[in-house]
């Protein structure tokens, strides 16, 4: 007993212990930003510390997003392919949600636009399930805007999954993505039904939902908003606030050391500055952004390209021909370098893919096999259930065919019961009508004695035929069949069809359990002759001499 209340005491203890182990894993992935290396290695040791199903898929799921930002797809495989190891598919819980958010985000970038848009409204859909609102808002955003299948109704989805999680940093991210859409909408669509002034009035309201910074566990979506609200400031209105927007995300990334929000910062102020022909400003800002890249802990050369391009019109402009020269000699080295990046990319990528359509398919057969198997055992299942209602009904209608036997049998016993009372009482009548006249005669006969003559012979002779013989053996027989219906075959066979009818209506009152007596009487003969009769029928049944002529009978009818 105190074995067991340890080993509760432990349970209970241990379960606020994974579950705190699984918020703080969320909470370093939600910062994932400010380091991509310390994630990775903050997550490797939650990985490390607990091997429970449920941690190594939420970790290795969380790993495998890190990796995304990171932009090694390779890894990334490889610790979704770790996590779907622990993955039970059907389960609902925050390791499975994440998984499917991995894979989508993978088939994104894989160009895999069908599986990306599966995946991430599976993720959603579960994510919601799990009243974790934030996630299934980000989900949602991937579907209406990075995906291919770009579909704007799932932002208002999205705008109101991030309400409800009540966290604003997730509700930054919906509407920047939002204002993004629209922007993008603008910029492609002559007819687009936004403008600018709508864009930025969105970016604004946004804004103006921050009361306090602090709050904010997301800062990089925060860092984001101000970036993205200045930088179009000064892009379509060439308003001077947008300085101060942009120096807010600058602090912000400073702070927390997103190091992309300082290289987009460099980028979007030279270009305001080289749109304005401030092209000396320009060049200082877009030689810092080049400094920014390099501290990147991932590759950034198609972003690299873009400052050497700017660097190199700087360089025209001014008619530095010599540093235009080694400009363009870089920038050719990087173009060719991201063109061989692009090529490796395109087969990494390929083989990624061909990789996870391959298991995919293993996946979808398995799928199959298993859908097979459950399709065949739920047929087992509904031919068992139907055999067993087939025995229950068969049970139930040989209990119905018994108890209708059992009650006609009743009703023959009942009838044979009342047929034999009858016949019993008609032979009693008969024995008793017999006894009368036999006793009349005899008083008739005395007084005749006694005065000659006195009473007429004709009277006698009426006593006699009064006295019942009954010689009508077919009428007796059919009588006594309706209650022993093959007794007297049974005993003609026994005695080889030697038996005569008196025989066997001697039988039939034995049958009957009448005494030697009541049968002299009822055929109006001595007893003695009954005895001998007797005698006669058992020789002709070949019964021994210690056989019992009535037990036989008993035992025969």
């Amino acid at each position: 007993m105190k074995t067991n209340l340890i080993i509760l005491f432990s349970f209970f203890l241990f379960q606020p212990l994974l579950f705190a182990q699984s918020n703080n894993a969320i909470e370093i992935f939600n910062n994932r930003n400010e380091n991509l290396n310390y994630t990775i290695n903050s997550l490797n040791k939650i990985k490390k510390s607990n091997n429970s199903n449920k941690n190594q898929l939420l970790s290795n799921s969380l790993i495998a997003l890190t990796y995304i930002t990171k932009k090694d797809y390779n890894k990334t495989k490889e610790y979704i392919s770790e996590a779907e190891k622990f993955s039970k598919k059907g389960t609902i819980s925050e390791g499975e949600a994440f998984l499917l958010y991995a894979t989508a985000r993978l088939y994104l970038v894989l160009d895999d636009d069908e599986h990306s848009s599966k995946y991430f409204l599976e993720s959603l859909n579960m994510f919601k399930k799990l009243n974790n609102f934030g996630y299934a808002s980000d989900a949602a955003v991937s579907i209406a805007y990075f995906s291919k299948y770009q579909n704007p109704n799932i932002f208002g989805e999205a705008l109101n999954l991030a309400n409800q999680s009540k966290d604003i940093g997730f509700i930054i991210n919906a509407r920047t993505c939002y204002a993004n859409y629209m922007k993008d909408d603008i910029t492609n669509d002559k007819k687009s039904k936004f403008n600018a002034n709508q864009m930025l009035d969105y970016l604004k309201e946004t804004i103006d939902l921050v009361k306090d910074e602090s709050e904010i566990k997301q800062k990089f979506y925060l860092a984001t908003l101000y970036f993205n609200y200045g930088y179009n400031l000064l892009l379509f209105k060439n308003d001077q606030n947008g300085d101060f927007y942009l120096n807010k995300a600058l602090a912000i990334a400073k702070k927390y050391n997103y190091q992309t929000i300082f290289r987009n910062y460099y980028g979007a102020k030279g270009s305001v500055l080289l749109e304005n022909g401030k092209t000396d400003e320009a060049k200082i800002f877009f030689l810092k952004g080049l400094d920014e890249i390099k501290k990147i802990s991932y590759p950034e050369v198609s972003t690299e390209i873009l400052f050497y391009r700017d660097l190199k019109d700087i360089a025209a402009k001014q008619k530095d021909w010599e540093g235009f020269y080694h400009l363009d000699q870089k920038y050719q080295e990087l173009s060719e370098k991201l063109n061989d990046e692009n090529i490796n990319k395109a087969i990494q990528n390929s083989l990624i893919k061909y990789e996870m359509k391959e298991k995919q398919e293993k996946i979808n057969l398995l799928t199959s096999k298993n859908f097979n198997q459950k399709i065949y055992i739920l047929i087992m299942i509904l031919a068992f259930i139907l055999m067993v209602i087939i025995w229950f009904q068969y049970q139930k209608n040989s209990k119905l065919k018994l108890h209708l036997i059992s009650e006609k049998n009743k009703k023959l016993e009942i009838d044979k019961s009342q047929v034999q009372k009858e016949l019993m009482s008609s032979v009693l009548h008969l024995e008793k009508k017999n006894e009368i006249l036999n006793d009349l005669k005899e008083k008739l006969l005395e007084k005749n004695l006694q005065t000659p003559k006195s009473i007429d012979s004709k009277i006698f002779k009426t006593i006699d035929e009064g006295i019942l013989v009954d010689d009508d053996f077919e009428k007796f027989k059919s009588n006594f069949n309706t209650i022993y219906p093959e007794f007297f075959n049974k005993l003609l066979e026994k005695a080889n069809q030697n038996l005569t009818q008196l025989d066997l209506k001697y039988c039939g009152f034995i049958l009957m359990k009448l005494s030697n007596k009541e049968i002299a009487s009822q055929m109006n003969v001595e007893p003695k002759s009954i005895r001998m009769a007797r005698y006669r029928i058992k020789q002709k049944l070949n019964l021994g001499k210690d056989e019992d002529l009535d037990q036989f009978i008993q035992e025969i009818s």
